[in-house]
């Protein structure tokens, strides 16, 4: 990411010598993963112990100094905060099919807390990440060479294809917990849907996998409705609430830290409309305010 984006004079690098893409695809084939940066390289992987208390460290960071450590330490946090929740899965797929009520509200609940446990480990990223460093620096390195007007073509992988591809950057889409949620929940994306389907192809495999295994689960959804148990149907809704509110979150942070200085940019600078554009545009290449807008109105239709 740094070779393609930090080029001499500003430009932008729009090949990958093969001394480093023969072997970078080569290891990315390995682990199943595109060749280039994704979520669980910069978040999931990211991270070591700094001492025997507990305190974090990343392994890697990008200029800009603790902005890089800040952002994907509280990212990795959030799902630290919400794992819990997949360890309640199997109790809930199993309440289902013995038709257990009152044990599935129980679960639910425990689904409720690590999604309010999320958010509030999400609403710390005040205190760690600067909204210029992260917009002028570090966001500049996890975008990839999808729907990227500086890569119109994507990026030449020197002596591994013929012609360039286009992989879209790190993007918290690619977190495979909050698609995990979306299965459970039965929450349907409509076309939006399309690029979270995508998204799963930069999991690592076995996150791929899991999440195809909830697919083929009993459906939580149906059977809440069925039940006609005002009660559950309320659990089930405070699952939904705990969505949609890290959701409406994440929106208010693109605001604060993407496009706030995006405005403050181009004013200064007299940007043109497709710099603009790109400006507005998330690491994975959606338009991000329209995606993420749709994304949280779709899990908002899922209340019941």
């Amino acid at each position: 990411m740094a070779y393609v984006w930090d080029g001499d004079n500003g430009d932008v690098r729009k090949v990958l010598p093969r001394n480093v893409a023969v072997p970078y695809c080569k290891l990315s084939e390995k682990l199943g993963l595109p060749p280039i940066l994704v979520y669980a390289d910069c978040v999931l992987a990211n991270w070591k112990k700094k001492d025997p208390n507990g305190n974090m460290d990343i392994l890697f960071s990008f200029p800009g100094g603790d902005c890089s450590k800040g952002f994907f330490l509280i990212s990795l946090l959030v799902e630290i905060a919400a794992s819990p929740a997949i360890k309640v899965i199997p109790t809930i797929f199993s309440t289902v099919q013995r038709q257990d009520q009152e044990a599935l509200q129980r679960a639910l609940l425990e689904i409720v807390f690590c999604l309010k446990e999320a958010l509030r480990v999400f609403q710390k990223i005040h205190e760690y990440v600067d909204p210029s460093l992260f917009f002028n620096v570090l966001r500049i390195y996890l975008s990839g060479w999808q729907g990227n007007p500086q890569l119109p073509d994507g990026l030449l992988y020197e002596g591994v294809w013929d012609t360039p591809k286009k992989f879209a950057g790190g993007s918290a889409a690619q977190s495979s917990i909050f698609q995990c949620f979306d299965v459970l929940l039965g929450v349907k994306h409509g076309s939006k849907g399309g690029f979270l389907q995508e998204m799963r192809t930069y999991m690592p495999p076995a996150h791929q996998s899991f999440l195809c295994s909830l697919e083929s689960g009993p459906s939580l959804r149906d059977f809440v409705i069925s039940s006609g148990n005002d009660d559950l149907k309320e659990v089930y809704n405070k699952c939904v609430e705990g969505l949609v509110s890290l959701r409406d979150y994440h929106l208010q942070i693109v605001t604060k830290y993407i496009l706030i200085p995006a405005r403050q940019h181009c004013r200064k600078d007299e940007k043109s409309e497709e710099q603009s554009d790109q400006e507005n545009r998330g690491t994975g290449g959606t338009n991000l305010m329209s995606f993420l807008k749709s994304v949280r109105n779709a899990t908002q239709e899922a209340f019941l």
